[in-house]
């Protein structure tokens, strides 16, 4: 009997039943243990499935990963010169502010063009001083001659074309000599002390925009050159080349440390002083433009005339004395 009675209890210990996921039982607290595998589904298959087709359509309406102004752009199209123009009129402005003082807090490359490069600035600067040069120097020469009765001024169109040939070149071939000098000597370094290096060698395009709104400064300092005193010109030119080579020495300093940090200090201050001066010797200086006559030409001349008079008096007289006998 005993024997019946454990059967039972151990049949109904370990029995198993099926129980409603959803039991509210009044005052059942028992366990539910519920063994049926998980209900999921699977997505094996996302274009035949009403939920997969929604996450493809998501999928697929949203961005490249890579930006569209990053995307490959042919050289012949006008889009791929826009990131070179990428710059607004306060961005423009502090570069311009920032490239006529130096600053020793900090670095005018990095902090002002590296982030956002730019040829607009530039372009316009160079413009804008070839016209300057062009109207101021034709200025200075009517004041070098107004006060000469002899000398009919007249505009001279030539310098436009001197001074952007000029202009141009210095702001193009010199940036690009610059960026082969800097790369072939940061190669050159063989020292451990040497190859530190704090500061990431500026690119070409980064030399071209700094170069170009180095000319800014000169753009004031050509109607400044129109006041015909000789030591205000050569007090201008030295100033504007100590303000504005000294940012591009401040900017380039990082970089040019080593044995040939004098050579490079030499070079550009040299090159920006030569651009200076040449302005003002050719467009500006305070010399008349009118060639003055030798006193022995003019003597020469009055005495070949009154010869010549006094020639012709003795024809006409003997052409009158023969004619009367």
């Amino acid at each position: 009997m005993d024997g019946s009675q454990s059967k039972i209890s151990d049949s109904q210990f370990i029995s198993f039943q099926d129980f409603s996921p959803i039991h509210n039982a009044g005052n059942n607290r028992q366990a539910q243990l519920n063994l049926s595998p998980p209900s999921h589904q699977t997505y094996g298959d996302l274009s035949n499935d009403p939920t997969g087709i929604g996450i493809l359509e998501d999928l697929q309406g949203m961005p490249s990963s890579k930006p569209e102004d990053e995307q490959q752009r042919s050289f012949w199209t006008v889009e791929y010169y826009q990131k070179y123009f990428n710059v607004n009129t306060n961005d423009v402005v502090q570069r311009i502010r920032r490239s006529m003082i130096p600053h020793g807090t900090d670095n005018y490359l990095i902090t002002h063009i590296r982030p956002n490069p730019d040829l607009y600035g530039p372009f316009w600067i160079c413009v804008t001083l070839i016209f300057a040069i062009a109207i101021n120097g034709n200025m200075a020469n009517y004041f070098q001659t107004a006060h000469t009765s002899k000398y009919h001024w007249k505009y001279d169109f030539h310098v436009v074309t001197y001074a952007a040939t000029a202009i141009f070149l210095y702001a193009w071939l010199l940036p690009i000599a610059l960026w082969g000098a800097l790369h072939w000597t940061i190669s050159q370094r063989n020292t451990e002390e040497e190859l530190i290096e704090a500061f990431t060698p500026p690119g070409l395009l980064e030399l071209l925009c700094l170069y170009g709104y180095s000319l800014a400064i000169y753009i004031p300092v050509a109607f400044l050159w129109t006041i015909q005193i000789t030591w205000l010109q050569w007090i201008l030119a030295i100033t504007s080349t100590i303000l504005s080579g000294g940012v591009l020495l401040r900017s380039l300093l990082p970089v040019i440390e080593g044995k040939h940090k004098i050579i490079y200090i030499v070079v550009i201050l040299g090159m920006h002083l030569l651009l200076a001066t040449g302005f003002m010797l050719c467009f500006f200086y305070a010399s008349s433009k009118v060639t003055p006559v030798a006193p022995s030409v003019v003597s020469t001349t009055v005495s070949t005339i009154a010869k010549s008079k006094v020639f012709n008096n003795i024809t006409v007289a003997a052409k009158t004395v023969t004619v009367k006998s």
